[in-house]
């Protein structure tokens, strides 16, 4: 009885030694270079390390030169411990299908070598239609249906070639064309001088990529320079869901049964964290192999204590890298105010609130600052008469700022206004400093705060006026630049409207995508 007690205790102790081993171990796992390698690899090294599925997201953007499903970047450098953090593994989705991409000059090429840079372009709905003019030579390039040199990869565009004239009229047979890919039934309009007008719908019965139908029906006759049409399917049509609350298996689940691409976000969120707040998008249809954005919360946002501590050197680098981090989620803005004082250094943080504890995305920090300044300087002599020093007040509220020209005896110049990543809404950015006149003028700008659009704003708003706002913006500062996707509609009240937005990013990017009318 003592025996087997004694190899009970033994068994579990040796149970617990393995199991904190295998904690430390995982742990220690130091992170690999994933750049170049494929969700395969990732996935091999993650389950191979014991790295639970929760631990590895993955986020999904298209990618001009990267291949599908290849690592772009990791949110974790090569080398570094995961030490109970969560790597976010971002691969590539191909090529975005909304595109816009300038087209080249294509005279003198051969039909098949234009339909050859469509396809290295990986352009999805380009016909040939064939132009019966004597004065023309036969095979040559006359044109395409795109007008401005620019089309995006899927809008359907049409190729014009000369026809040999005595070819016209001349009758042919429409084939059955199901279960064809478009390369082969181009290959077929090619051969019979046919103009095939394309179009994608969505089947759940027809394979991705194939015919799903065809006017003519099969058998019927038509004639060498005639047009007809022909649907590709864009395979199963999703519908698109609020993710909102669910599991991280669910979610992936979800998407590997859809075949939607699941990105995965991690952002700064008053929920807790692991919580999914959002989706995008979450509603209406998708395409098989779309990007989903799922966006999880990492919690909300702890606060350091930087009192006593540079505003500049210290408080600044704190802020600047939690607003780079998790998709620039954090928005954190600060207020300063300036306390003049003779024994604190200048720009030291005298005061912080607040200072503990943690924050919501989009919070404001309340800083007062030291700053060795005479509130009413004595006038010194210079040459030309007596002159008022103005120090530059950046970061003063208005009024205090106002409050202080007054003290000064100097008066308020022009008023300007700038957008500020760092200087909250209402307080100074830039003033006139330097030597003055008693009662000059004194030129100041005040902050508007950080650039920011408001996607339930724009949400079905004419893109025209977005483009409009985005440059007066840029004109007062924002320094961002917009990026357009667009995806069809047969909805003509949708035309030319916003469909989604977000941004700016931290390159200063804000994302739309604009619905453009496609009648099939």
């Amino acid at each position: 009885m003592v025996k087997h007690w004694i190899k009970t205790i033994l068994s579990l102790t040796l149970i617990l030694v393995l199991g904190a081993c295998g904690q430390e171990n995982k742990k220690d796992v130091s992170l690999v270079d994933f750049t170049g390698m494929n969700k395969n690899d990732v996935e091999t090294w993650r389950t191979e390390n014991n790295i639970s599925t929760d631990e590895v997201k993955y986020a999904y953007e298209y990618n001009e030169t990267i291949p599908k499903d290849t690592v772009i970047s990791q949110s974790i450098p090569a080398g570094q411990p995961l030490d109970g953090r969560n790597l976010t593994i971002t691969l590539s989705n191909g090529v975005d299908p909304q595109a816009e991409i300038t087209l080249i000059d294509f005279t003198g090429m051969s039909l098949a070598d234009i339909q050859q840079w469509f396809i290295n372009e990986h352009f999805e709905q380009v016909s040939v239609e064939y132009v019966y003019d004597p004065a023309i030579p036969v095979g040559q390039f006359v044109g395409t249906s795109v007008t401005d040199g620019k089309a995006c990869r899927d809008e359907p565009i049409v190729i014009q070639i000369s026809g040999d004239p005595e070819q016209a009229g001349v009758a042919v047979t429409v084939p059955d064309m199901s279960g064809w890919t478009q390369s082969q039934a181009e290959q077929w309009a090619n051969t019979n001088q046919i103009t095939i007008d394309y179009s994608i719908t969505m089947s759940e019965t027809v394979p991705q990529g194939c015919v799903a139908s065809q006017s003519p029906v099969p058998n019927s006759e038509i004639v060498k320079g005639d047009h007809m049409q022909v649907s590709i399917s864009g395979g199963s049509q999703v519908q698109a869901i609020d993710l909102t609350g669910m599991s991280s298996d669910d979610i992936n689940a979800w998407g590997q049964q859809n075949d939607i691409q699941i990105s995965w976000m991690q952002c700064w969120n008053a929920a807790p964290s692991g919580t999914v707040y959002w989706n995008q998008p979450n509603s209406g249809t998708m395409r098989m192999g779309d990007i989903m954005k799922v966006y999880i919360s990492v919690g909300p946002i702890p606060v350091a204590d930087y009192t006593g501590l540079s505003y500049q050197n210290n408080f600044m680098g704190w802020l600047n890298s939690i607003n780079d981090q998790y998709y620039q989620s954090a928005n954190l803005n600060v207020t300063v105010s300036t306390q003049a004082t003779s024994d604190v250094a200048d720009g030291v943080i005298i005061s912080q609130q607040p200072n503990s504890g943690y924050l919501d995305p989009g919070s404001t920090i309340n800083l007062v600052i030291a700053q060795h300044v005479d509130p009413q300087p004595t006038p010194t002599p210079e040459p030309g008469g007596l002159k008022v020093n103005v120090p530059s007040m950046t970061g003063s509220s208005e009024s205090d700022f106002l409050g202080a020209l007054q003290g000064y005896g100097m008066a308020a110049g022009n008023r300007t206004e700038q957008y500020s990543k760092v200087i909250a809404q209402g307080y100074i950015l830039y003033n006139d400093t330097g030597s003055f006149d008693p009662g000059s003028s004194i030129n100041y700008v005040v902050s508007l705060g950080q650039f920011k659009v408001i996607p339930q704003y724009w949400a079905g708003k004419n893109y025209t006026d977005l483009v409009s706002y985005i440059d007066s913006a840029n004109r007062m500062g924002a320094n961002v630049s917009l990026d357009t996707s667009y995806e069809n509609t047969n909805d003509v009240n949708s035309d030319k409207r916003v469909k989604d937005i977000t941004g700016p990013l931290d390159d200063g990017v804000v994302h739309v995508t604009v619905w453009r009318l496609v009648l099939y």
